[in-house]
């Protein structure tokens, strides 16, 4: 999977405009936490765990700042109704795993309903509060 910018939907759930629109609130988080956060969508992780997959993204696309390590990688794996939030190093502290199940948690019930947008959207609310950049 390339890196195609904040938003990365290889599993074709978002509309142009939803991507739009979750790219710009990912740009709006940077610029005021410095923190990088993508969007990462697959058709299927094909047997691989969503965890490792999406830490593998981070680091193949270097997502956060060199010495930070403060980069965030949301995976949505619809097919195999999965969901992860991977975090650098420089991350854990301000969004610890237990904030991430959290999150995860809440982005699930958008899913059961097909609303990919809301879930991701949700979760992207969910980590900018914790990290410092409620909306």
């Amino acid at each position: 999977m390339a890196l195609a910018g904040r938003v990365t939907d290889a599993a074709n759930v978002l509309t142009l405009e939803e991507e739009a629109r979750l790219s710009e609130r990912l740009t709006r988080y940077e610029e005021r936490t410095k923190h990088q956060m993508i969007v990462a969508t697959t058709p299927s992780l094909h047997g691989a765990r969503i965890d490792n997959f999406a830490t593998c993204l981070g680091n193949r696309w270097r997502i956060g700042r060199e010495g930070h390590d403060d980069g965030l990688v949301m995976l949505v794996a619809p097919q195999d109704r999965r969901v992860a939030i991977s975090t650098g190093l420089g991350m854990e502290k301000l969004f610890p795993d237990d904030k991430a199940l959290d999150a995860v948690k809440n982005m699930t019930a958008y899913f059961k309903r097909a609303d990919y947008a809301g879930g991701v959207s949700a979760g992207i609310e969910a980590i900018a509060t914790q990290t410092g950049d409620p909306q």
